[in-house]
């Protein structure tokens, strides 16, 4: 498998840059995705790997299916489109968040950057919202109206299959015929339609299942999104990583 593997930091964790480069440099990871949070700076991430870009999400006021916040939106992420354009990231990644799913497509089609990737949402957000983009069928409206790509979040994903009450192996199946660009993967209980993002081997997802889900798309690239206990450290990442490459060995 030519599965690709990425480090996820926030734009806050400029003390950790160092650390990032030297595992792309052992070929432990192969790129970061970095979220952008707002009010923060580059000049720590000018280094030469490969990036991908996460644009700001609600917990910093974005959320694309709000009308009453579409000019506070499109400052967002026009920021994180100057970010991807001085990182020559490869891609964008946008949560289709939580409000109006008319509003949201209309918002898109005024994004012309075509590295723009929507994440998919659970069905159920933290705070009780109601998620845009949880099912198959609005994924396919926000990408064919704003011809853009996916970024599939399986833990998203199981999560959405969670609340509706069907197979999350086979509500996962129905998302990769839109060839998702970029994989998010964490690991969370069955029991609860919440995310979780938790280590992997500490919840209840099948793994080789869904490794096998990424292996049969034309782009594998897999960003890792479990929580880190140790802000000050990427071992954690390291275990995670591990993790999947050895349950690759199991996938037929």
């Amino acid at each position: 498998m030519d599965i690709k593997f990425g480090l996820k930091l926030w734009s806050t964790n400029t003390d950790l840059v160092d650390q990032a480069i030297q595992l792309i440099d052992e070929k432990i990871f192969d790129y970061i995705e970095l979220f952008v949070v707002p009010a923060t700076h580059i000049s720590p991430f000018l280094v030469d790997v490969p990036y991908i870009i996460h644009i700001p999400h609600h917990k910093f006021g974005v959320n694309i299916g709000e009308a009453s916040k579409k000019k506070f939106n499109l400052q967002k992420i026009n920021e994180s489109i100057a970010w991807a354009d001085e990182l020559n990231a490869k891609y964008l990644i946008l949560h289709s968040g939580h409000g109006s799913m008319e509003h949201s497509t209309d918002l898109l089609h005024e994004i012309t950057d075509n590295r723009l990737l929507i994440e998919n949402m659970p069905k159920v957000g933290l705070n009780d919202e109601n998620m845009i983009g949880y099912s198959p069928e609005q994924i396919g409206e926000l990408i064919r109206n704003s011809d853009r790509g996916l970024c599939l979040d399986m833990g998203h994903a199981v999560k959405a299959a969670v609340s509706l009450e069907k197979d999350y192996r086979e509500y996962v199946k129905m998302f990769l015929r839109f060839e998702p660009k970029v994989f998010h993967m964490s690991d969370g209980m069955l029991n609860s339609e919440k995310d979780e993002h938790l280590s992997f081997g500490m919840g209840e997802f099948d793994f080789e299942y869904l490794l096998g889900c990424v292996n049969s798309c034309r782009s594998k690239l897999i960003t890792i999104e479990t929580l880190r206990v140790n802000q000050h450290s990427l071992q954690e990442h390291i275990q995670n990583v591990d993790f999947l490459k050895n349950s690759i060995n199991f996938i037929k």
